[in-house]
């Protein structure tokens, strides 16, 4: 795998070097593809670990008791909040600082894909005993 530079932000520039009228839906799949959120994770028994572009690591418990989903629902009005809140009790404050420091999109992108694997759980056949 490509290591994958720092993301920095770059001097702005002057505004008329903007060129808006020559702007294509082309040039915005390319520049959206160049800072789309590199996020990876596995699952380990009932733990969802994340890993995020710069080699962080946090972890998610997924087994989930109506309890928990109601609190976070009532506490928490979106999924990147319910995800914080998530990770805090798997990994503590020390998981949260981690998560904190990450670009919005790449945490929105992690919470994303809990969630995702949160909902195929629920769907999933169960084994015939």
């Amino acid at each position: 795998m490509a290591a994958r530079s720092p993301k920095t932000a770059k001097p702005e520039a002057p505004v008329e070097e903007y060129d808006f009228d020559a702007w294509t839906p082309e040039d915005e799949e390319k520049a959206i593809a160049a800072i789309a959120p590199e996020v990876k994770y596995i699952i380990v028994e009932r733990t969802f670990v994340g890993r995020f572009f710069d080699g962080t690591i946090v972890k998610a418990s997924l087994a989930l008791s109506l309890n928990d989903v109601d609190a976070l629902q009532a506490e928490h009005e979106n999924e990147i909040d319910q995800f914080r809140a998530l990770i805090k009790v798997v990994g503590g404050e020390e998981n949260v600082s981690a998560l904190s420091r990450q670009d919005i999109s790449d945490v929105a992108q992690m919470a994303t894909k809990y969630f995702d694997v949160l909902q195929r759980i629920q769907g999933a056949n169960r084994p015939e005993s």
